[in-house]
């Protein structure tokens, strides 16, 4: 009865023994022609990517059991899952699968809607290109499959390269991305297949190749928008993803690109935006300090051992108010943007108070709490933040906000007059005030964070903020906002379940794990999550119960007032009295506007030279980079990715290639129209200090 049971096993142990014994004498038997093959790819690597070559020279792989087919392929057994990687004909079985990825392509996507009664004239002139495609959008048969050009492709394995070389026979791709966390996989690949065309196929202008090789799924997101940011933010939501096969690290990396996704497609900015920042900037310089770095040493060490509470004006601040209470004498506590209101309402006074959106709109909150109560707190913000701000604290610090247009101008006023100083840019600040929360406490090096009222969604759409805030009035929405008609997505929860999250918050989340990787990696640091909201890889869950500080009661106007000698100074003197007008260059400004109008002529008759136009106005943007003309990229640069966003949209819905690209440059003419305003809009650029409006003071119960 067991020789039974073992005998189908041991039957086909021996099968594959005999046939991988078969697949060993015939890789023997033509190892001269693999071996030419394998110094072909090196020598071709050597040329066009050192650092590939160097990584593989003296390359020892893991997996051995490698064999040659009958059919002439080489295939490998997998130890780890007890079969061949290929199926005898690996090259037959590549091309099935790519013929159905063909067929029933799998894309990244992102629909930007029109926003109504909106000042800004971006919003204006994209509703322009969003009224064009409706119009353009008539008649036309939306496409199906994988098209013969693609601005961007994303391969998940490279395995032997097998399905790579049968796509790029048969398409032609202008950005292709490679991620391969097994090592083992490439390096058969080089004797496998001919490396050399397709090396030499992207080493021409306006196509560009990138290997993630041996990369950790979460490192590889992160390195993934190093080259996205250089070849253009636009391509991203047009981005054709191909899995070429299974495993554990494959399908994390891919669940990871999901979660990161927001980044790509979010927070790019636009020229209004900048210019507000540039002009509120300047503005603000006088009333305030400007954080900078001194060293780790200047900070007296006890400081960074107190506990830092973040808190946040999600439903959860509700459960944690007692706690607040009861630990307040041995922490540290940071309200982000509208918790103010609420802390008020509920007798608690923050150390700190944080604010990173640029509209008046942030600081008519203010305007329901008494002078006496704000002349307590510490206000810190960014360099874009509305003057006003900084007229309601006694004490008040702003960071540099990177991206900006009016940061690039700070440092390079500041550095042309001689100023050595390292002011603070604070990475990872955005989109909302907890991500401008951690990132000081990652300035400040504290080593224990708290979150609470950090929900980044809620469980319910009708309970999206602490019952206490101003978004409700006798336990009913006061009118300020709702989530209730919101396109939301479903997050896992801190204490399990489902959370509801908005775009931003979800973007939050996202940008809050990004820091917490880099903080995680002091041995020192820990972070908690006491909220019932969404889960943050990285922070430790914790319930409130649980909660247990023994710290010392601390001294805290002692604390704030070292925070502030030690991380802030004096703002530039090189920016003493300086109009935005006159440090802008705008006749600098003009020249670049107009080239970037130029190039769209009868000549451009396919997605192809589409693509290739925008990608060179892209690139002379992103060259302004690393000039004097700094701003210059960063007044420009988000605007220009919504709009080449929208047109490559456009370009790649619809069947008819010719047809298509013919009407798309219907789309490229209204952002020619506002390439044109842009300069009298910065021949102004002093008067675009935020206006405000009444919503909040109307309909916000502070």
């Amino acid at each position: 009865m067991q020789n039974e049971e073992f005998s189908p096993s041991l039957e086909h142990a021996q099968a594959f023994a005999s046939m991988f014994e078969r697949g060993a004498a015939r890789l023997k038997e033509n190892d001269k022609e693999f071996t030419e093959r394998y110094l072909r790819n090196m020598t071709v690597f050597s040329n066009i990517m050192p650092h590939i070559f160097e990584s593989f020279q003296n390359y020892q792989p893991q997996k051995r059991h490698i064999y040659m087919e009958e059919s002439g392929e080489l295939n490998l057994y997998r130890e780890d899952i007890g079969a061949p990687l290929f199926s005898s004909n690996p090259r037959e079985q590549a091309a099935k699968k790519v013929a159905l990825a063909f067929k029933t392509p799998n894309k990244t996507v992102l629909n930007l809607d029109r926003t109504d009664n909106h000042p800004s004239r971006h919003v204006y002139y994209s509703n322009k290109i969003l009224d064009q495609i409706a119009l353009q959008s008539e008649g036309l048969q939306l496409q199906k499959e994988w098209p013969q050009f693609v601005g961007s492709t994303m391969l998940f394995g490279i395995e032997f390269g097998y399905q790579l070389e049968m796509i790029l026979a048969q398409r032609d791709i202008k950005h292709l991305y490679l991620y391969e966390c097994d090592l083992d996989f490439f390096y058969y690949s080089l004797f496998a297949i001919e490396w050399e065309n397709i090396l030499e196929a992207f080493n021409n202008d306006g196509r560009t190749i990138h290997f993630f090789l041996g990369t950790n799924p979460e490192e590889f997101t992160e390195k993934y928008l190093q080259q996205l940011e250089e070849n253009g933010y636009f391509m991203a939501p047009e981005t054709y993803l191909h899995v070429a096969y299974s495993s554990p690290e494959n399908n994390s990396a891919i669940e990871n690109f999901k979660k990161q996704y927001a980044r790509q497609v979010m927070g790019w900015g636009f020229f209004d935006d900048a210019l507000i920042g540039v002009a509120q900037g300047l503005s603000s310089l006088p009333k305030t300090k400007v954080a900078h770095f001194q060293g780790r040493e200047a900070l007296p060490k006890w400081v960074t051992n107190i506990p830092v509470f973040i808190l946040g004006n999600g439903p959860s601040l509700d459960q944690g108010i007692e706690l607040v209470k009861e630990v307040r004498d041995q922490v540290l506590l940071i309200s982000c943007g509208s918790t103010i209101n609420t802390l008020k309402k509920l007798g608690i006074t923050p150390d700190i108070h944080v604010d990173i959106e640029r509209l008046k709109q942030t600081v008519d909150k203010f305007l329901f709490l008494d002078q006496d109560y704000l002349d307590k707190i510490w206000g810190l913000s960014v360099n874009v933040m509305h003057p006003g701000f900084f007229d309601c604290f006694k004490h008040s610090g702003m960071a540099m906000k990177p991206g900006e247009a009016i940061t690039s101008l700070m440092l390079s006023q500041a550095r042309a007059q001689g100023d050595d100083k390292e002011y603070v840019q604070l990475n990872y600040c955005n989109p909302i005030v907890a991500n401008l929360a951690l990132s000081y406490v990652h300035l400040f090096g504290f080593n224990n964070v708290y979150y609470l009222g950090v929900d980044n969604g809620f469980k319910d759409k009708g309970s999206h903020h602490s019952i206490n805030s101003g978004y409700y009035k006798d336990g009913k929405e006061s009118g300020f906002q709702s989530f209730q008609e919101a396109k939301l997505v479903e997050r896992e929860g801190n204490f399990g379940g489902t959370v509801h999250a908005a775009g931003i918050m979800d973007t939050s989340r996202v940008q809050l794990e990004s820091l917490t990787r880099m903080l995680n990696k002091r041995r020192s640091f820990a972070s908690f999550n006491l909220s019932d909201g969404a889960k943050i890889e990285g922070v430790t869950p914790l319930r409130i119960e649980d909660v247990l500080i023994m710290e010392p009661k601390i001294d805290h106007e002692k604390v704030i007032d070292i925070l502030e000698e030690v991380f802030f100074t004096e703002p530039p003197e090189a920016l003493a009295g300086k109009s935005a007008e006159v440090i802008i260059s705008v006749d600098d400004f003009r020249k670049i506007s107009q080239t970037l109008q130029q190039g769209w002529d009868e000549s451009i008759v396919t997605r192809e030279q589409v693509c290739d136009l925008l990608w060179s106005h892209h690139r002379q943007i992103y060259f302004l980079k690393g000039s004097v003309h700094r701003h210059i990229f960063d007044l420009l640069i988000g605007s220009f990715t919504y709009s080449a966003f929208l047109i490559v949209q456009f370009l790649f819905k619809y069947q008819d290639e010719a047809e298509t690209v013919s009407r798309a440059r219907h789309l490229f003419g209204p952002w020619c129209e506002f390439l044109e305003e842009m300069p009298s809009m910065l021949q102004q650029a002093s008067e675009y200090v935020d206006e405000g409006n009444d919503h909040l003071i109307t309909f916000y119960n502070g």
